[in-house]
């Protein structure tokens, strides 16, 4: 079953699940909304004038933003409404599109610059809890789209959409290895992933408008909108609620999030402080 969760929003990228319980999403305008996960209605709490993709939350509700209208990695306070730029200046080249950041429980916020689609310049950085960026890997380079840790935090899975294929890169205490491909996905664009509590990971495809998933062995369709009726560019997506259960989509080509029902947990979320 599909169904529309929360409207009006500005074509929403991204979106990630609070600490405490209330769901956050961008838009293409700058827009940070926060989103009241039993009935579904919107507030815009900031705008950095920019245009928001990927959001991960620390233990703090600080707000982690990949920014490609303003070509920056910003984190917001949520309690105050500061923005601030963790990443111009340091990385020692202008971003093009940062993408998506996911936290490891370390207080590693892994985020992926996704270049420009034909030219394979995409990367993976690192912000440090440091406050230091780093370059981490230039080897998955076919529009470095989403990521996602595993559970156990051994691996960072790599989304290339260019390509199309699902990588990963073992995760040490200084470095990535090179990447591996886990699972190749020909006439797709996959662009966000999201583990199930039993460690399966949840694919949302740009194009067609679709979600899969990979259990380690076997690629399978949980949803395909072949109409685009509900599904409409699935970018990225979000397991919410107390019991994490409920599975929300963001929906690039739309204005709202979907939910959409799954057989699955998701997994546990990191929120480290910093």
């Amino acid at each position: 079953m599909m169904k529309i969760f929360a409207s009006d929003l500005d074509h929403p990228e991204g979106l990630a699940w609070s600490p405490s319980g209330w769901l956050a999403a961008g838009g293409e305008a700058g827009q940070v909304y926060r989103i009241n996960p039993a009935t579904g209605e919107a507030t815009e709490i900031a705008n950095t004038g920019g245009f928001i993709l990927g959001m991960a939350f620390d233990g703090e509700e600080n707000l982690y933003l990949c920014d490609m209208g303003r070509n920056a990695v910003l984190r917001l306070d949520t309690k105050t409404g500061l923005i601030s730029d963790l990443t111009t200046g340091k990385v020692g080249r202008e971003l093009k599109s940062p993408n998506f950041p996911v936290f490891h429980s370390d207080g590693r916020l892994f985020f992926s610059e996704s270049g420009d689609w034909g030219a394979r310049n995409g990367s993976i950085f690192c912000i440090h809890p440091n406050g230091e960026v780093t370059l981490e890997s230039e080897l998955a380079p076919a529009f470095t789209n989403g990521l996602a840790i595993d559970p156990t935090e051994k691996y960072l899975y790599v989304v290339e959409s260019e390509n199309p294929q699902i990588s990963r890169c073992a995760i040490s205490a200084n470095s990535l290895s090179a990447p591996e491909v886990v699972v190749k996905m020909p006439m797709t664009v996959p662009d966000g992933l999201v583990f199930t509590k039993s460690g399966d990971l949840i694919i949302c495809c740009y194009r067609p408008d679709a979600v899969y998933i990979w259990n380690g062995a076997q690629l399978e369709e949980i949803i395909n909108d072949w109409a685009g009726i509900t599904l409409a560019a699935p970018t990225n997506a979000a397991f919410i609620g107390q019991d994490v259960d409920r599975f929300i989509t963001a929906n690039l080509a739309g204005r709202y999030l979907a939910e959409l029902t799954v057989p699955h947990k998701g997994a546990a979320l990191k929120y480290p402080s910093r």
